[in-house]
């Protein structure tokens, strides 16, 4: 289980505005659950070593 933190929790909703997306498309696009995503999104959350690549990997890929 990999830990998301306050700072990776603001750049994924820092990315997802900037990119003018909704919650629904991100989370679509990144294969988890609404309630996974919600819990991200406010920060503090252990999650799968998969769901953790995903986002990770969102995040590294240019606007």
């Amino acid at each position: 289980m990999n830990e998301i933190t306050q700072d990776i929790s603001r750049a994924i909703r820092r990315k997802r505005a900037d990119l003018g997306l909704t919650k629904k498309q991100v989370y679509t696009q990144l294969k988890i659950s609404f309630r996974t995503y919600n819990k991200i999104e406010a920060g503090e959350i252990k999650v799968k070593n998969s769901v953790y690549q995903k986002i990770t990997q969102w995040l590294a890929k240019d606007y």
